[in-house]
């Protein structure tokens, strides 16, 4: 499957300060119970040809999840083997596997403030913690459209079958009033001139969209297929 787009990803983590409690358990046993929430949000962008930013088409946020996630002592204690179960309960949230490791850093870290600040006669407690990861697609049309057009090139040199003549001549013309340029010869319109538009509303120059049809039946950007013999 042709890609034309990128993916990006980011985490925000919650520090809004939250209703943890400490107490003494039963016993003497320690514990810490951490309850870790992912508020993931999905969002669509697009990056248009004339521009160099990405503009948002779309934003969803996606149901939260959450995880309950006990350490005795020891587990606390060990570092390693408190990562292991922190990215283990994590495992299946939206997080890029860039983002993992700081996921599990910043349960941890406050884990520890929370521990360092507990009376000494608590053995125990809870903590809430939030995070929200974002997972952007971007549509890159530029790369679309050089995707598309070599797509079409490369049929073209094998043998493509070329569009009827009088669709070819029934082209009409048009002004060019936009900044732009020609996918065909790469070359930028002039604002005034003449070019042709194709019944798929995309613009060529002339000449090139003409050589082009007299080659291939198919738009070299979105593949419309003009009439053949």
């Amino acid at each position: 499957m042709t890609e034309y787009g990128y993916h990006q990803c980011s985490l925000r983590f919650d520090t809004k300060k939250r209703k943890n409690v400490s107490f003494t358990a039963a016993g003497s046993e320690f514990y810490i119970d951490i309850r870790y929430s992912c508020m993931p949000i999905f969002s669509d962008w697009i990056l248009p040809e004339d521009s160099e930013e990405p503009q948002l088409l779309r934003r969803v946020r996606s149901f939260t999840s959450t995880e309950h996630i006990r350490l005795n002592l020891e587990q606390f204690s060990n570092e390693e083997k408190a990562r292991e179960i922190i990215g283990n309960a994590t495992q299946l949230w939206p997080v890029c596997d860039i983002n993992r490791p700081s996921l599990i850093d910043f349960a941890l870290r406050k884990a520890r403030e929370f521990v360092e600040s507990m009376p000494p006669s608590h053995n125990a407690g809870y903590i809430n913690l939030r995070v929200r990861p974002e997972l952007k697609y971007v549509f890159d049309e530029r790369l679309a459209v050089r995707l598309a057009t070599r797509q079409s090139t490369e049929e073209a040199e094998i043998g493509m079958v070329p569009a009827m003549e009088w669709s070819i001549e029934l082209l009409e013309s048009t002004s060019l009033m936009e900044s732009g340029s020609c996918v065909i010869c790469l070359e930028e319109f002039v604002i005034g001139g003449e070019g042709v538009t194709m019944p798929c509303s995309h613009i060529f120059h002339e000449d090139c969209i003409k050589k082009w049809l007299r080659t291939s039946h198919y738009c070299p950007i979105c593949r419309y297929q003009m009439p053949t013999n």
